[in-house]
């Protein structure tokens, strides 16, 4: 079974982009398993800049992101089994929340994402990785993998930079500040 994906935090990666330097402190996924649908949502978006080099890096990242539609950004790869795929922002004066909605037609569909189906016990199952600060309210954490029930919506956040080195805090900027003083020079 593999770990859950890079997918869900670094922004750049629904798009088969390396090396983004777009992360989101939290993740949180939800799966509709009736809908088969699953629903990503990154909240407080930052980068870690350095130089102003590592700066217009980001924003130049930012621009392929935000206009993805006009500028044929292709997916990830990784999303090709995804036969309706959505991803919109949604910015308010604190923060943008990138909102990426996926639909399935079949749940293992769901392992390029890291979440593994088992049809003789009916459960879903996403790896336990204590670095990535798991939390669910739906999930029973069994030995090294969460498990939730198969017909039931069930839902986890990601947050796997809370313990960020201390080296790079200090060169930790939010994504919605750079765009914004982008804008007003």
């Amino acid at each position: 079974m593999e770990s859950i994906k890079i997918l869900f935090f670094i922004l750049g990666s629904f798009f088969g982009m390396e090396n983004v330097g777009i992360a989101a402190d939290k993740t949180t996924v939800t799966i509709y398993p009736k809908k088969q649908e699953i629903e990503i949502i990154q909240e407080n978006l930052f980068t870690v800049i350095q130089s102003e080099k590592d700066k217009a890096l980001v924003l130049e990242q930012w621009d392929k992101l935000f206009y993805w539609k006009e500028k044929n950004t292709p997916w990830a790869k990784e999303l090709d089994n995804f036969n309706v795929k959505s991803f919109t922002f949604k910015t308010t004066k604190e923060t943008i929340q990138p909102h990426l909605t996926l639909s399935y037609s079949k749940e293992e569909d769901l392992q390029a994402m890291g979440i593994w189906y088992n049809e003789e016990k009916n459960q879903f199952s996403i790896n336990h990785i204590p670095e990535q600060n798991i939390k669910t309210k739906n999930g029973k954490l069994e030995g090294n993998y969460w498990i939730f029930n198969g017909d039931s919506t069930f839902s986890f956040t990601i947050e796997p930079f809370l313990q960020m080195a201390e080296k790079y805090e200090t060169y930790k900027h939010s994504l919605k500040n750079i765009v914004d003083q982008q804008k007003k020079e």
